[in-house]
């Protein structure tokens, strides 16, 4: 592992143009001068692939009331042809025919607090990827034409997901627990703000943040330093940042006061039920305690809650969701119910068992959740494209060395934590409580 260089120890940069920020655990970040495009560089030799990933530092948080979802749906337009696609004798989309003719592995989402596009392939067609991810930060075709047919996809898409009981329930929870912080909508936004996009709100969406300075590069894999950054230079450093700020919104959710409850009732064989709770940012070590925690209470046959209702038989399934995101979100569990189950019984249990946990019921509990997941944690450190996945979130977070510390901060969680986290997790004053209530 590489020593962390202090601000006082910074090396000079190999390619001219480039400012060294900091390195940490082999990881180098290096920042383009002209335009503040910054980059990640992590040396994988003798692997013969590349990853590149390239980081927009925007997502659903960002999108203003009545534009839910415009994100999600600019991450759809960068897939189709380009400006510079379209003065080619081939006008199909560069990133398309890339994985055509490469066969590489390529795709992108849009998540609360960033945008990522990746692609993953043989270190020879490095430079070709990076000109197709310099032509998509400026030449995406925004047009009545070009959107309305990625429009009525996105539509379909969300119809899709919106007849899954559990999705239904979660964009109800999370508008339920959030009354002014944008993290209170999903990332696909509402039909009805998807129904009313214009390609003008995503040109000017499109124009305040896609932009080198709010951009991050990584290059993963097996290719030296000097080829990256000349590259990278040749491939963006044309490309201007406006005069304008990056928008950003500042907005802080007014204090929860009690208890909050969200049902639906539609026509279904589903029933479900929801503990959702309001849990601090990621990567706060309150994050991964968190992480742990719902591990212990419903990760497979020998957690808390998989025992007392899968084995007991009243419910078929437990599930969790514990978001990576910058800032305070809601985390949940959610219990589909067996036939014939009360939605007031199961909340009972899952809520008196949290309440009972006891050290001696934990211990060897977390011992084994923290030996899974950093054993997990360090296969996934075995492949660039698993790797580059990994970092987007700690990108996104604002503290990408915090990756290199992941492991030691699991190790350092106790039992005493994991109780003191449930006991404040699971307090009136942080939950919203969701049943999705099936009718025949």
């Amino acid at each position: 592992m590489s020593k962390k260089l202090s601000a006082n120890n910074k090396k000079k940069p190999p390619v001219p143009g480039f400012e060294f920020i900091k390195e940490a655990g082999g990881i180098e970040e290096y920042r383009l001068i002209n335009n503040g495009l910054r980059v990640l560089y992590f040396h994988r030799p003798e692997t013969g692939v590349i990853t590149t990933n390239i980081t927009y530092l925007v997502g659903a948080r960002d999108e203003a009331r009545g534009e839910t979802g415009v994100a999600h749906m600019l991450e759809h337009m960068l897939f189709k042809p380009t400006t510079y696609d379209l003065k080619r004798t081939d006008k199909t989309a560069a990133a398309m025919k890339f994985e055509r003719e490469t066969g590489c592995a390529l795709n992108a989402n849009t998540w609360k607090d960033r945008t990522t596009y990746y692609f993953s392939y043989p270190k020879s067609y490095f430079k070709q990827a990076l000109k197709i991810e310099a032509e998509r930060m400026t030449g995406v075709v925004l047009t009545d034409k070009e959107l309305k047919p990625e429009q009525g996809n996105v539509l379909s898409e969300f119809d899709m997901y919106n007849g899954n009981p559990h999705f239904a329930l979660e964009v109800q929870m999370i508008s339920t627990a959030y009354h002014s912080h944008p993290y209170g909508h999903e990332t696909i936004g509402y039909r009805e703000d998807i129904e009313d996009y214009t390609a003008a709100k995503l040109e000017a969406f499109y124009r305040d943040y896609y932009r080198p300075d709010n951009a991050v590069m990584m290059v993963i894999g097996d290719i030296d330093r000097t080829q990256t950054l000349s590259e990278i230079k040749q491939a963006f450093s044309k490309i201007k940042c406006p005069q304008t700020p990056i928008p950003r919104f500042k907005i802080r959710e007014p204090k929860q006061e009690g208890l909050r409850r969200i049902s639906i009732t539609r026509p279904s064989t589903t029933n479900i039920v929801s503990i959702g709770f309001k849990q601090a940012g990621f990567p706060s070590v309150s994050w991964f305690t968190a992480y742990l925690m719902l591990d212990i209470l419903t990760g497979g046959p020998e957690s808390i809650l998989h025992k007392l209702l899968i084995d007991a038989g009243k419910a078929s399934s437990i599930s969790t969701s514990l978001e990576p995101t910058s800032e305070e979100n809601l985390a949940n569990i959610s219990v589909t119910l067996a036939p014939g189950e009360n939605h007031e019984t199961i909340e009972g249990i899952i809520l008196e068992a949290i309440n009972n946990l006891k050290s001696s019921i934990l211990s060897s509990l977390l011992k084994k959740s923290k030996a899974q997941l950093i054993t997990e944690e360090l296969f996934a450190r075995e492949h660039s494209l698993k790797i580059a996945q990994e970092l987007t979130e700690y990108t996104a977070a604002g503290t990408w060395e915090t990756y290199t510390k992941t492991t030691s901060i699991l190790d350092k969680i106790t039992t005493k934590d994991v109780l003191n986290h449930a006991a404040k997790s699971f307090s009136n004053n942080n939950l919203t409580i969701g049943y999705f209530i099936g009718q025949s």
